[in-house]
C-alpha cells in the first residue's frame, strides 16, 4: 500500500451535543456545526503522508483582516501553522509506519494502563479506497471520491398515538424513600418528554438528558443519562407518572411522582 501523498476528511468520529454519543459525522455534515468547535475546524483539514514516517495534518485557518505580517510569521515560527501558497493553516505532525501491507498511524497519545504505556500506534482500517486513522479519521486521497463513507444512521422511532398524549411537561409532586412516609416536595423539578421518546429532566439546577421514554400500556418507563446512566420504570395514568429509580421492593429505593402540567 503506497499512502504517500495528500488525503482529504470524508467523516470524523465526535461526540453529538445532544446524546454524548461518539457517532460518524460526514465532512459536509460539519458545515452545521457552531464556529470554533473543533470538529468543523477539520471539514477542510489535509493529511500529508510524507517520507520518514511523518504525517502532516493541516486545517485551514481565516488570517483577519488587517492582521499584521510580523504576527503570521510569528505564528509560523512558532511551529503551529504553516503558510502554504499564501493560506494559513494550522499544523499538527503525526507518526505513520508500515508493517507489511498493515499502516499504523500515531497521534502522539501517551496514554497508560496500570502504569504501563500504550502503544500510541494504531492499526488503520481499509475501507474501499479510504483509510480509518487513529480510529477517528476516515480519509480518501485528495484526487479520489471515497466508495465508501462511514455515518451514523440515526433510529426514526415510530411515534404512537400514547406517546403524543403523553408527551409535555410535568411538574414532581413529591419524591419519598419506599421505607418511608415522609414526603420531600420540590417545585422546581420537572421532566419535558418529547414525542420522539426524548426529553429533558429538570432538578438540583441541573439539565439532565433523557435518552429515552416509553408506555407500554400504564407501564412507563425512562432513562436519563449525565455522567452515567439512571433507569425508572413505573406507570402513567390520568396525566401521573410514578416512577422508581430501582426495584421498588427495596427500602432505600427512591419514588417520584409527577403531574402534567
Amino acid at each position: 500500500m503506497d499512502v504517500k501523498g495528500i488525503w482529504r476528511l470524508v467523516s470524523v468520529r465526535g461526540m453529538n451535543p445532544e446524546t454524548f454519543e461518539l457517532e460518524w459525522i460526514t465532512a459536509e455534515e460539519l458545515s452545521s456545526r457552531p464556529e470554533g468547535d473543533f470538529l468543523k475546524m477539520m471539514q477542510d483539514a489535509m493529511f500529508m503522508f510524507e517520507e520518514g514516517g511523518v504525517l502532516k495534518v493541516l486545517s485551514p485557518v481565516k488570517i483577519p483582516e488587517g492582521t499584521p505580517q510580523s504576527e503570521i510569521d510569528e505564528f509560523v515560527a512558532s511551529g503551529r501553522a504553516e503558510l502554504i501558497d499564501g493560506d494559513l493553516f494550522m499544523s499538527s505532525k503525526w507518526e505513520w509506519k508500515m508493517d507489511g501491507d498493515d499502516l499504523y498511524v500515531s497521534d502522539g497519545s501517551q496514554a497508560e494502563v496500570f502504569g504501563e504505556k500504550i502503544d500510541p500506534f494504531k492499526k488503520a482500517e481499509v475501507a474501499g479506497n479510504t483509510l480509518v486513522i487513529i480510529e477517528q479519521y476516515q480519509i480518501v486521497k485528495i484526487d479520489e471520491m471515497p466508495t465508501e463513507v462511514k455515518k451514523t444512521v440515526k433510529e426514526v422511532k415510530e411515534v404512537t398515538p400514547e406517546m403524543k398524549a403523553a408527551a409535555g411537561e410535568y411538574k414532581r409532586l413529591y419524591t419519598k424513600m419506599v421505607c418511608s412516609d415522609e414526603k420531600e416536595t420540590d417545585k422546581e423539578a420537572k421532566l419535558v418528554l418529547n414525542e420522539d421518546g426524548t426529553g429533558k429532566s429538570y432538578r438540583d439546577d441541573l439539565e439532565i438528558k433523557i435518552k429515552e421514554w416509553s408506555i407500554n400500556g400504564t407501564e412507563f418507563k425512562m432513562t436519563e443519562k449525565f455522567l452515567g446512566t439512571i433507569d425508572y420504570t413505573g406507570t402513567i395514568e390520568g396525566g401521573k407518572i410514578d416512577v422508581f429509580n430501582d426495584d421498588p421492593s427495596k427500602p432505600m429505593t427512591y419514588e417520584y411522582v409527577f403531574e402534567k402540567v
